[in-house]
Order: C-alpha cells, then sequence, then structure tokens
C-alpha cells in the first residue's frame, strides 16, 4: 500500500485497471498492487475450512425468522451483515468445541 496526495482523475484510474488499484482507507487515498487470484489450488489450512464454511451457510438458510432478526439486531452497526455475524458466531464456536475436544484427548 501506498498513500497518495490525491485521488487520480477516472481517465488515469481506468488506464492502470489490471495492474494498480486505488482505493481510500479512513479518508486517505491509496494506491496497490492489483490484487490477483492465488489460483485455483489453496493452502491445506484453508481447504480444511470449507466444509466448515459450507455448513455455515447452509444452516444459515434453515434459522427461524425470529433468530434471523436477532442476527440482523446485533449486526446493525458493526459493519458486518446479520449472515456474516451468523457465519462469524458458528467458526467461533466451532473453533472452541475442537479447542475443548483437542483438551479431552
Amino acid at each position: 500500500m501506498a498513500k497518495i496526495t490525491a485521488m487520480p482523475s477516472l481517465e488515469i484510474i481506468s488506464g492502470f485497471k489490471g495492474i494498480v488499484d486505488f482505493y481510500v482507507h479512513n479518508g486517505i487515498p491509496c494506491a496497490r498492487r492489483w490484487p490477483h487470484s492465488p489460483g485455483h489450488r489453496r493452502a491445506p489450512l484453508v481447504e480444511a475450512q470449507w466444509p466448515i464454511l459450507a455448513h455455515a451457510a447452509k444452516s444459515w438458510n434453515t434459522i427461524p425468522p425470529e433468530i434471523r432478526q436477532a442476527y440482523e439486531w446485533m449486526a446493525s452497526d458493526t459493519g458486518l451483515s446479520a449472515r456474516d455475524m451468523f457465519t462469524r458466531a458458528y467458526i467461533s464456536g466451532w473453533k472452541k468445541l475442537i479447542a475443548t475436544v483437542d483438551e479431552l484427548e
């Protein structure tokens, strides 16, 4: 990331599309190398989390409306969506469960 003095014009930004990413962070204009996908293959620890995320996504679609409303209320003013808040809580609970199982072994 590089802080820049001012945001360039849209023509300049368009000319650097795919090379330089211009954005504003906390009110400060910045530039960085254009983000690239790491490819199709992911690290084993990343891939190990996919089933957990998939289960959290499926679970969100099955929770009762009252619980969904509670997550919407909790997520308000946090910058997260209700679904993001639910997923974060789900994964945190999963991590605590794994830590507890590890302690028992």
